[in-house]
Order: structure tokens, then sequence, then C-alpha cells
């Protein structure tokens, strides 16, 4: 029997599931940067406070914090459902989360990380999406990737680290790439070539990548989570060292460091079935992984991570899921134990930013990027004046034409659209088939400035807001006892049921704005709604075609 050896230290209850979390680091502060299903990030400071929000137009499924310009303060970099991949800096005077790059993939991203790859004293921006592709950036006023690599799958996971080959002197700054059908490379890059350096396959998709020594022999392993319920360990040729059973919980989330303070890397797995499991190597040079302890809640962990106490150099296991929280949990063990004498073997070279203080200016003259459409269309207003063009606008912005008429029809929905000083039909554009789609009376309420071009003030959208920051509260000590809340019933059954006999009997819904309007007065929210949909549309349950009879219907 495993006795507990870990305390709870506080736990916060977010608005909807968790899917990433990470800790951005600005001048000796820590602030946690955490998204999911409702389609915002957040960032916490260390009293558990919301200090601000960026929203975006799909589920926030990763974010990596890392300082690019050497100026001490993390950006961060985001990778939404909806293939929007964002890099964000903190203006630590304001508190904001200020964009600094956009780039729209087609399809939904799965992981981001950064790093100086292509060892030129830059660092790269690389994302994973499920276009089965791997985009590298060379830098932040990059346009298009510099390079792209395709797969045969989903790229699910990726990583950066340094690992030493046996007949290379120097450590190599490798990319780690992990892939729904199971494929693992390790990738280089050489005389200005991006080289694979092996491949593997394990049959099994890999859920996650880190890299570190785990053996306690001085040399870095690598560290994979599999659909398989297994943690695989592998050297740095890509050959299995051995394998951790997690027995009933598929490992999602990996975080490898030390969490007890005895200078050896434990492997703490977050795994679908809720469970945290930390697995331990108390010995030198050894393969003998032992669980050390683990604990449950109701739901999948989606997310791992870790932050440093200052005033004790102590790490805390920062995680969160399907569940709706976010927990900090410590080893008890900290500082108890005697600390392993680990042999160094590698030299890691620290990471040269080059043009540094040229970068440091180049970021303080860009001017914040929107985060989802609604704010790019407001954007484009206020810069033109008006929305002639508004259509290309947007689909040079990546946004296909679905999109775009979809988050015109939801306007609609929600009333009007008012704007101080500007009186401008907004939705009698010249592009025929908007005209079709939208009807004449949506249209903003204005009063007319006699002026060539009159300058456009801030606007505010009429419509009923849920307040967010109302839901997020820090519980602070202990679990609480109160069972998870269930799914919202109406009359007419589960929010499920309701989808389905609503799809049954239309057959096929046009546009998913009158989707979400139908299925409203049922007595459901927008956030409940959209995030169903989301949810039934990946679970394979209904689709939306874009062939006749275009629209969304049941899979039959």
């Amino acid at each position: 029997m495993i006795r507990k050896r870990y305390q709870l230290n506080w736990m916060f209850e977010c608005p909807d599931a968790v899917l990433t979390c990470s800790v951005l680091s600005c001048k000796n502060n820590n602030f946690l940067i955490f998204g999911g299903h409702d389609k915002t990030l957040y960032l916490m400071d260390e009293e558990k406070n919301i200090i601000d929000e960026r929203v975006f137009d799909g589920w926030c499924r990763c974010c990596y914090p890392i300082d690019l310009d050497g100026d001490g303060c993390d950006e961060v970099l985001v990778g939404a459902g909806d293939g929007n991949f964002m890099v964000l800096k903190l203006n630590l005077e304001k508190k904001k989360l200020v964009g600094l790059m956009r780039y729209k993939s087609s399809k939904r991203i799965n992981c981001c990380i950064a790093g100086d790859f292509t060892r030129d004293g830059d660092i790269e921006l690389i994302f994973g999406s499920e276009d089965k592709t791997l985009r590298i950036f060379d830098e932040l006023k990059a346009k298009e990737p510099k390079y792209i690599l395709y797969y045969d799958s989903w790229v699910t996971t990726c990583t950066l680290n340094y690992l030493k080959l046996p007949d290379v002197e120097d450590p190599i700054y490798g990319l780690l790439v992990g892939t729904k059908n199971g494929l693992v490379q390790l990738i280089q890059f050489q005389d200005n070539m991006v080289d694979i350096v092996w491949q593997k396959n394990f049959s099994s998709q890999i859920n996650d990548i880190k890299v570190g020594d785990v053996t306690n022999d001085g040399f870095n392993e690598v560290i994979l989570s599999t659909d398989d319920s297994s943690i695989k360990i592998l050297n740095s040729e890509g050959e299995l060292i051995t394998e951790i059973d997690t027995n009933e919980g598929r490992p999602i989330s990996l975080l490898v460091e030390d969490i007890d303070g005895d200078n050896a890397k434990e492997i703490v797995a977050g795994c679908a079935d809720g469970s945290l499991k930390v697995f331990h190597n108390p010995s030198l040079n050894s393969q003998d992984f032992e669980l050390k302890w683990k604990t449950k809640v109701a739901t999948s962990i989606k997310k791992v991570c870790y932050c440093t106490v200052k005033e004790q150099n102590l790490k805390q296991i920062v995680f969160g899921g399907y569940d709706r929280k976010i927990r900090n949990v410590t080893d008890f063990e900290w500082g108890q134990k005697q600390s392993l004498d680990i042999p160094q073997k590698i030299r890691i070279p620290e990471i040269q930013i080059s043009k540094r203080e040229d970068l440091i200016k180049e970021i303080a003259k860009i001017k914040d990027i929107p985060s989802n459409i609604r704010e790019h269309i407001f954007n484009i207003l206020q810069e033109k004046g008006h929305l002639k063009d508004l259509m290309k606008d947007l689909s040079e912005l990546g946004y296909s034409e679905d999109e775009i008429l979809d988050e015109f029809a939801l306007l609609k929905t929600q009333k009007s659209v008012v704007y101080e000083k500007v009186n401008y039909p907004v939705w009698s554009l010249p592009d025929e088939e908007i005209q079709k789609e939208m009807p004449e009376e949506v249209k903003a309420e204005v009063k007319v400035e006699e002026q060539p071009k009159p300058k456009v003030q801030p606007l505010v959208i009429e419509k009923s807001v849920e307040p967010k920051k109302v839901k997020l509260r820090a519980a602070l000590g202990s679990e609480p006892k109160k069972p998870v809340p269930k799914e919202k019933v109406s009359a007419g059954g589960s929010l499920e049921d309701v989808i389905n006999a609503y799809l049954k009997e239309q057959k096929v819904v046009a546009t998913k704005a009158q989707f979400i309007s139908d299925i409203k007065e049922k007595g459901f929210s927008n956030t409940q709604i959209e995030k169903e949909i989301a949810i039934l549309k990946e679970q394979g349950k209904i689709q939306y075609s874009r062939a006749k009879p275009k629209g969304w219907s049941l899979v039959e």
C-alpha cells in the first residue's frame, strides 16, 4: 500500500476544462498561464488573481513560455483549436498580454515549442498541428514558416533539448516530434539543412515527449507517454531502454523534474483516468523505476507543469484537466533525502540571443495583434473606418468563408454593434454572397461627423456577457467535498440528447449560428452549446459538410 507522501497547497476552480498550463517568469515574478475549452487564455498572479485574459476562436490547446528577446521576461507561444498560433508578451506595467505575432493554420494546433534550433543565436518558433505538419518560423516578423515537415498523421507533441549521440563529441540540440500513428523522430539542423537523425514507430499515439536524465548516468534520455498505457524510455539513439506500465490510466502529460530535492529527476505522469503518478529512480546508473506516490481526481489530467517557491527553492507540481480545476501539490520529502552525486557527462552550452537590443526595440513597436475574428473585425473597422473589403481582409488573415459568415450570423443574433461617432451600415456589404446571407436590418447605430475620414472610437457589443471572473475562485487548503456539478439538463433531456433530436428533425442546419440559436431556446447557454458541438464533432457523431446540402448534420 502506498502511503500519502504529498500535500495539496492550493486549488483553483476554472470556468471550464483545462487543456494547457505553464509558468511564465518575468522580473523575479511568476505568473500561471492556462486555458482550455472556454477558448480563453488566462494570466494569474502569485496571489491567485486573474489579471488578464485573451479570447481565441478555438480551444486553447497548448502554450509554451520563453524569453525571446533576453529582457528577463518570458513571452508565451499559444496554439488553439481553430489553427490560430500566436506569440504574446506580458506588459508587466499594465499586467496585460499583448499579441506580437499571429499565424493561421488550417487545422487545430496540438503542440508548440521554441528554441535556437538552428544554432545561429536566434530563437525559432515551432508548432505541430492536425494538418500533419510541423512548421518552423525563424523570427517573430515571419509571415510564413521557413521550414515545413510533413507527416502521415497528426503531429501530437514536440520538444527541444540536448542529446549526446555516441559518435559525436558535442551534444546536439535536437527537435523531437511525436505523431498520432506512433512515429517518433529526432531532428537536427546540420549544414544549413533539417536532418532526420533517427525515427522509430511505436504503433500507438504519442501523447507527450520529454528529455532528461532519468537513469542517473549523466546523459539525457527521451521519455514518451503513449496510448498503450506505458511510459517508454529511450536512449539518445532511439533504442528502448525500459518501459513503465501505468496500468489503468493512459499517460497523457509528462513532467521530468527533481520534485523531492535529491538531485535526481522524477517522472510525473498525468493520466486519462484522473491519476497523477510520480515515478522515481533512487540509484545511480539504474533502470529500476518505482512508483513513489500517486493521487487521483475525478477526470482526465491534460497538463502537468511545475513552479518554484523562490524563498525555499522548492518545486511544486501544477496540474489541471477535465474536472475544471488546477491543483498545486508538493512532495513531502523535499530536502529530506540524501542527494545523489550524478555525474554531468555532457556540456550544455548557453543559448546566446543575437541582436538582443534590436529585438527589444522591434517588439516595443509592434501593435497589439487580435486573437479572435471579432477583434479582427473591430480592428479593421477602427483602422479603415469602413467594412468595404472585410471579406477579403479576413480571408487574408486565414479565416475561411464559413468562419466569416458564421461570425456575421452570430453578431446578427446578438442584436447590434454600437460604434461611437461613425454611422456605417455594417452588414450591407458590396459582396453579393454576403448580402444574400445577411439581412439589411442588421446595422450599426451612429452619428456622423462632418469629416472626410472619420475616426472610429471604441465600440461596445450589446449582448449578455457571462462574467467569467465571477466563476474564477481560489479554494486554498483542502479538496472540496461537494461533487462535481453534472451537465445541465433541460426539459428535453441532456444537451447531447437535445442536439441529436434537433438534427434528426432538421436533417441539415445551414449555419452554426442558427444551430446555436435554436438549441439555446431549449435552456442551454452559448458556451455549453459550442463546447458540446465541438466535442460531438471530435467524437464523429455530428459533422459539417461543405458539399450540398451544406451545413451541420448527424453522422449516419
